[in-house]
C-alpha cells in the first residue's frame, strides 16, 4: 500500500458492505500483524477529546496503528477541531478510517455534512474502497476478532449471521454452546481476576440457559455480551 495512503471513507447503508470493506483495510495495512494494540475503535458520540489525544498521538516504532471512527458524523466540534488542527501530525502515526452509516451520494446531498470544515474535507480527500456486493460468510475466527478489538456492533452482527445459516433449533444449540466454550477460552486470558470471576458466572448462567431452561442460544449469548462488552 502507498505510504501516503492514510485516510480511507467507508460509507454505506449496508453494514456487511461496511464491514467487509473495513476489515480488507486492515488486512492490507498490517498484513499478518494485526493485535487488538494495533485498532483503535472509537464510537464517535462518546469520543473524549483528551483520551482520543492521549492514544491517538502515541507512537510506536514497531507497529502501524489503525484508528476507526464509527458514525463519523457525530464527532464533536471539539474533537473535528482537534483533528483539523493536528491532521498532518495524527496522520504521521495513525492510519485513519471514517466509517459512516449512509451512501456516500446521501452524503454529498446532505448540506450540514458538505459544509463542515472537517467532514467535507474527509469527503473530498478520503480513499473510498470499492464496496463488495459478494456475500460473506461469517466465521468463529470473525467473531472472536470482534471481541478482541471489543467492537459490539460487530460482535453482534457476526454473532446473527453465524445464527441465521442455522436452520435446525439442534444446529443452532451446538453453536450456542460451540460460542460458549470460544468465550470461556478468551476469558481465561483475563488478568483482573474480579473481573474474570465476573464474567465467568455470567458465562455460566448463559450455558445453564441454554442447556436447562431452553433459552434461545442467540438471545442467552447476546444477554451476556450486554453484560461484558457494553455492560
Amino acid at each position: 500500500m502507498d505510504g501516503n495512503t492514510k485516510l480511507f471513507l467507508v460509507a454505506s447503508a449496508d453494514f456487511s458492505q461496511r464491514y467487509t470493506a473495513i476489515e480488507a483495510i486492515k488486512r492490507k495495512i498490517l498484513k499478518e500483524k494485526s493485535t487488538a494494540l494495533n485498532i483503535l475503535t472509537c464510537y464517535s458520540k462518546d469520543i473524549e477529546l483528551k483520551d482520543l489525544q492521549e492514544r491517538i498521538l502515541t507512537f510506536s516504532f514497531d507497529s502501524q496503528k489503525i484508528v476507526v471512527f464509527k458514525d463519523a458524523y457525530h464527532l464533536s466540534k471539539e474533537v473535528k477541531d482537534f483533528m483539523v488542527k493536528s491532521f498532518k501530525t495524527i496522520c504521521s502515526f495513525n492510519y485513519l478510517i471514517f466509517e459512516m452509516e449512509k451512501d456516500y451520494t446521501q452524503l454529498m446531498r446532505d448540506k450540514k455534512i458538505i459544509s463542515d470544515k472537517f467532514l467535507g474535507f474527509i469527503l473530498r480527500k478520503a480513499l473510498r474502497p470499492k464496496l463488495s456486493m459478494a456475500h460473506k460468510e461469517s466465521t468463529l475466527e470473525d467473531f472472536r476478532s470482534a471481541l478482541h478489538r471489543n467492537d459490539v456492533a460487530s460482535a453482534l452482527y457476526i454473532l446473527g449471521k453465524l445464527f441465521e445459516a442455522k436452520a435446525s433449533e439442534k444446529e443452532r444449540e451446538i453453536l450456542g454452546l460451540q460460542i460458549v466454550g470460544l468465550l470461556v477460552s478468551e476469558l481465561s486470558y483475563l488478568s483482573n481476576s474480579f473481573v474474570k470471576q465476573k464474567y465467568f458466572d455470567y458465562l455460566w448462567q448463559t450455558d445453564r440457559a441454554i442447556k436447562e431452561k431452553g433459552i434461545e442460544p442467540r438471545f442467552a449469548i447476546e444477554l451476556f455480551l450486554s453484560k461484558t462488552l457494553v455492560g
